[in-house]
């Protein structure tokens, strides 16, 4: 470079590449990829695509993130996972600023799962002291997708699977850490990568939903597992012209310059390839558009 008629060199060093895997959610905010982590659909078929491959270096990973610290309030962690073996010790979650053999200073969010149980885990440093909630392995079946939300709630500490509860621990623990770093499928500290797993559909969030909404989250999401089942908008366009909703057959119309597609809750039950450009209006399965 050159500035003020001096003539200087200089070297940039450890720089790198990784593919990032998008945040669908309005933070924008993704995880980075680590080695190779394999996408497959989640049924024959189906949209919906599950990450797995997981191992000491292959996961996935979100440098520090402040929307991610809870402190003492509600919080919420909600995935689906499949195993193909519960016979080992595997982590699917873990926020830290621990590297490989320490926990590191400060408080770590925990879901792992052991030969005996799937665990919640909110800890302070070096978990000398913590909160866990958890839910009996058996609960966990083999080839089976499963819907897991992790709550805290008022104080409270619940797990779900499938829309059930277990558990009900006290927890207001301080669980900000300004330098955590987030892990998916792996955990820093004595390394336990969900080796026999897959998971879909991870969410983090600072609220905490009711029995009532988990439940309703589950029967709506399971019909993405589905052989065949869509989820997407049809085409290659994701810029939305108009929306329209026609309440007596319950039935979301999305217009894109690719055409319409039709929703019943989150799946996509038909479509048109002929280009929305300005407004749909739908009533009694009647619709027009422009």
């Amino acid at each position: 470079i050159q500035t003020n008629n001096a003539t200087m060199t200089f070297s940039v060093d450890d720089v790198s590449l990784r593919i990032a895997e998008e945040d669908r959610s309005g933070n924008n905010k993704g995880l980075q990829v680590f080695g190779t982590i394999t996408k497959e659909p989640v049924a024959t078929g189906a949209e919906l695509v599950a990450y797995t491959g997981f191992s000491a270096s292959n996961y996935l990973q979100q440098p520090y993130n402040s929307d991610l610290n809870f402190g003492t309030g509600d919080l919420s962690i909600i995935f689906w996972y499949k195993l193909t073996s519960s016979a080992t010790t595997q982590c699917f979650v873990h926020r830290g600023d621990g590297g490989s053999g320490t926990w590191g200073s400060g408080p770590i969010i925990q879901i792992e799962m052991d030969t005996t149980s799937l665990e919640m885990q909110l800890a302070n440093s070096g978990f000398v002291g913590f909160d866990q909630v958890s839910v009996p392995v058996v609960k966990s079946v083999t080839g089976e997708w499963q819907h897991f939300v992790g709550v805290r709630k008022g104080g409270r500490m619940h797990i779900y699977i499938d829309g059930v509860k277990y558990g009900n621990v006290a927890s207001t623990r301080d669980l900000s850490n300004t330098a955590a770093t987030t892990w998916i499928g792996q955990r820093p500290n004595a390394s336990r990568p969900l080796s026999n797993g897959y998971m879909a559909l991870l969410r983090m969030s600072s609220t905490a939903p009711s029995a009532e909404q988990v439940k309703k989250m589950y029967d709506e999401e399971k019909q993405l597992f589905n052989e065949n089942a869509k989820c997407a908008l049809y085409g290659t366009s994701d810029d939305v012209k108009a929306i329209a909703y026609d309440d007596t057959n319950e039935v979301l119309h999305v217009g894109t310059s690719s055409g319409r597609s039709e929703f019943r809750g989150l799946n996509r039950i038909n479509n048109t390839t002929t280009a929305v450009t300005t407004a749909i209006s739908a009533s009694d399965g009647l619709v027009a558009e422009q």
